[in-house]
């Protein structure tokens, strides 16, 4: 697999993902421009998905969570043109997580800041097809319309005007993001119904039997997406009664806060450690041996998910039915005060939800593990489930 771009610290495209000014500039400044990309596009006449293309180019620059939806899809399209070369497009944002697949023929990582170098690397490619996996941003349609692509396809989304340079539209809808994301490449004759699947090396990474516990959501309304602290240092006593230690994830802007969360957890007799700021690949490792795992709604969950690992998900403002988790084994605890949750894009406000993490308590997430691991226990000691545990 080829590698393209260059890398950002860690700590800068986390900035990046959150600007306001980024976000600002991007719509107030990406919509005249897509506006009239697409006008130039409508005036070369109509375009279609060309019958022999080799090359297809799938933009997915948002979080890692999108990136580990879209695996679904890459696969179902290597299965159904196993001939065809797959590039996929991201940036500072997942690249780190996106080089660990293995499908793609190459991965281009784009800068979100410099606006021309990315077209430049999107052009580089030579795709026939462009593919823009995204919901919102007008960074996207704008690398589509100026890829050179003979065709490019993309999400019309109410109220982000970001549509209108597309060759082919597709109507986004609320429904769970991988539809979406399926929807998008059943133009080029693909019918995707894989689910996200992932391997990794299961070898646990701590010696002791070990939950882990992802308290960082990513993405914009961080806050209101995060539970209380003194609510995980409640589950990880729950845990301890379990007989489990735990280990704490996160990024590399995490681990101060992590690292004095795991020293309180310590002066506690708990067997705790930090994990965070590790790389992709031990934290794969980490999660593919977790007894269970218990995460905010944001990309490690996903990623968890995907692995098969036990995944517990705590669900405030953002809904299961539109990004929940999608794997073997996962349960949903989300808060009495928005069940459904009320996130579409990411980034919406709802000053009535603000504190809705704090309707989740210690027993409801405890409640579900113990049930989670009788479903899990029944599934392992079942005579297929070793071959059903690898069915996409």
């Amino acid at each position: 697999m080829e590698v393209r771009g260059r890398r950002v610290g860690s700590r800068q495209h986390h900035r990046d993902r959150a600007n306001p000014r980024l976000k600002f500039l991007d719509r107030y400044g990406g919509i005249p421009v897509v506006v009239a990309l697409g006008a130039i596009r409508w005036l070369s006449g109509k375009r279609t998905v060309p019958e022999c293309w080799k090359t297809v180019g799938l933009l997915v620059t948002a979080g890692i969570g999108d990136a580990v939806l879209a695996s679904a899809v890459i696969g179902d399209l290597r299965r159904s043109r196993p001939d065809a070369r797959i590039v996929l497009f991201v940036t500072a944002n997942n690249a780190g997580f996106a080089r660990l697949l293995s499908v793609p023929d190459a991965i281009v990582e784009l800068p979100v800041r410099r606006l021309l170098h990315a077209v430049k690397g999107v052009r580089a490619e030579g795709c026939d097809v462009i593919v823009d996996l995204d919901s919102w941003r007008r960074f996207d349609a704008v690398l589509a319309a100026c890829s050179g692509a003979k065709v490019t396809i993309g999400r019309r989304t109410p109220g982000q005007h970001r549509h209108f340079a597309y060759d082919i539209v597709v109507d986004h809808r609320r429904d769970h993001e991988l539809e979406n994301h399926r929807r998008l490449v059943a133009p080029l004759g693909v019918v995707s119904t894989s689910r996200p699947l992932l391997c990794a090396d299961e070898t646990p990474a701590i010696g002791n039997p070990y939950a882990v516990l992802h308290l960082w959501p990513g993405g914009a309304n961080c806050e209101e997406r995060s539970w209380p602290t003194d609510r995980w240092v409640s589950l990880a006593h729950e845990l301890r009664r379990r007989r489990l230690a735990v280990a704490l994830t996160g990024g590399p802007e995490n681990t101060s806060a992590t690292d004095r969360l795991v020293a309180a957890l310590r002066d506690q007799g708990i067997d705790a450690r930090s994990a965070a700021g590790c790389s992709w690949t031990e934290t794969l490792r980490l999660l593919a041996g977790a007894a269970g795992v218990v995460s905010v709604n944001t990309g490690v969950m996903h990623v968890a998910a995907a692995l098969g690992a036990p995944t517990i998900v705590l669900d405030g403002p953002t809904g299961g039915r539109r990004w929940g988790p999608i794997g073997l084994h996962v349960r949903r605890v989300a808060s009495p005060m928005a069940p459904d949750g009320y996130l579409d894009l990411g980034f919406e406000r709802d000053r009535r939800y603000e504190d809705c993490m704090s309707a989740i308590t210690v027993d409801m997430v405890s409640s579900a593990w113990d049930d989670l691991f009788v479903e899990v226990a029944k599934l392992r000691s079942s005579p297929s489930s070793a071959v059903a545990d690898r069915e996409p």
